[in-house]
């Protein structure tokens, strides 16, 4: 059964699509009942190749550094960058360049929610107590910046499930910080 593919990066790349060079993966079709191989070729050098197989619409080499999900109907490939390895005793921090959403999703789902209270507004924050932030996230393994519509709209959000759906999302935001999430319909 072929389906629509996306693949997108933050990053200038070019990829190798099944050894096929492409200098754009935006849109393609494949069939599913076979893997399929993307190499990332970044444009930068202080980015590291890679290559991601996809297989089932899951990926199943360096998971790490993709997202693969299905949100309408497309499957959605998210590519991360791979840096040079860096070795230090020091504790690693996120990253620096992390939205409110993705710190707010990950503090959640660490369960620190004091560190998740200070990416929402006075307003929500008193309006849903730790048990409720944790119910809305807990079904919920991954947000990725929704970079694959457009136009591109500021604070949207796919949080992707178990089984490899994604559900978009808008963060609506107020003086700063998350006022408000939405499911977003498109």
């Amino acid at each position: 059964m072929e389906t629509r593919i996306r693949v997108k990066t933050d990053f200038a790349t070019v990829f190798l699509l099944n050894g096929t060079f492409s200098e754009n993966a935006e849109f393609f079709l494949y069939d599913t009942s076979n893997p399929i191989y993307i190499t990332v070729l970044p444009l930068s050098a202080h980015l590291l190749p890679y290559t991601v197989k996809i297989a089932g619409g899951k990926p199943v080499s360096n998971e790490k550094l993709c997202a693969a999900f299905s949100a309408g109907d497309a499957l959605h490939v998210k590519l991360h960058p791979r840096y040079n390895y860096i070795y230090t005793a020091d504790a690693v921090s996120a990253s620096a360049s992390a939205t409110h959403a993705e710190r707010l999703f990950r503090a959640v789902k660490q369960k620190n929610y004091a560190a998740a209270r200070q990416f929402l507004s006075p307003a929500l924050s008193q309006s849903v107590d730790d048990e409720g932030l944790w119910a809305f996230f807990a079904d919920y393994t991954e947000i990725v910046a929704d970079d694959f519509s457009s136009p591109k709209k500021r604070g949207a959000f796919y949080l992707i499930d178990e089984l490899g759906k994604g559900t978009a999302y808008l963060f609506e935001t107020a003086e700063g910080l998350i006022d408000n999430i939405v499911e977003n319909d498109k």
